[in-house]
């Protein structure tokens, strides 16, 4: 059996917490500042304002609570505002997911290496900071080694991968490669751009028309 030390908890780092809140902060109050100093409605500044804040708040108030977390029986993990426990029963694999290589090279690292545990049906579920950005290079491999072991221990005598399970895990992995590929491509990204252009652009030019 695994002698590794229970509960195993993973949580974003303090840091982390603060470099959202100026990553968000920063282009949120450019935009807000921007709302204001047109000549929109005030009902719209106001309900513009009120959003953006607790949208802002939200965030910075459920960043710090997500985790995961592996015990005796099984995965806990929260995400945003849900909270979901997994037995090691229904857990089918432990693997580690790496970002398409056209986003990661385009984008820099954005989390190429990141835990995911699978279902019998073959979906995947998201371990929130159990990741090579949050733990390091070093550490995660060693990480993912201990939980893989965890759930190794928990299997029946005799476990073989399911072949109908590795099918519909391979095709849920096509089809995420595809969207991620599709929101990431170049044709995405220029029309992500056009769309913020006009939100920048149109107050201007009704200003210089009316």
């Amino acid at each position: 059996m695994n002698a590794e030390p229970l509960p195993r908890r993973y949580r974003t780092k303090t840091n982390r917490a603060f470099t959202l809140a100026w990553a968000l902060g920063i282009p949120m109050g450019a935009f807000l500042l921007k709302v204001w100093t047109e000549s929109f409605p005030y009902a719209l500044q106001l309900s513009t304002t009120v959003v953006c804040a607790a949208g802002f708040l939200l965030v910075l108030w459920t960043s710090p609570r997500g985790f995961t977390c592996a015990d005796e029986q099984g995965i806990s993990r929260r995400a945003f505002l849900r909270t979901e426990r997994l037995d090691w029963a229904d857990v089918y694999d432990i693997r580690t997911v790496a970002m398409p290589a056209s986003t990661v090279g385009r984008f820099g690292r954005m989390q190429p290496d990141q835990a995911y545990a699978y279902r019998a049906d073959g979906r995947r579920v998201l371990l929130p900071y159990l990741n090579a950005q949050e733990l390091g290079e070093a550490e995660f491999p060693g990480e993912m080694a201990v939980l893989r072991s965890m759930l190794a221990d928990r299997r029946a005598d005799g476990w073989m991968p399911d072949p109908s399970v590795e099918a519909h895990i391979a095709r849920h992995e096509a089809r995420y490669g595809k969207r991620v590929r599709a929101l990431t491509g170049k044709a995405s990204l220029a029309i992500i751009i056009f769309v913020i252009m006009i939100v920048i652009m149109a107050p201007i030019v009704g200003t210089a028309v009316f």
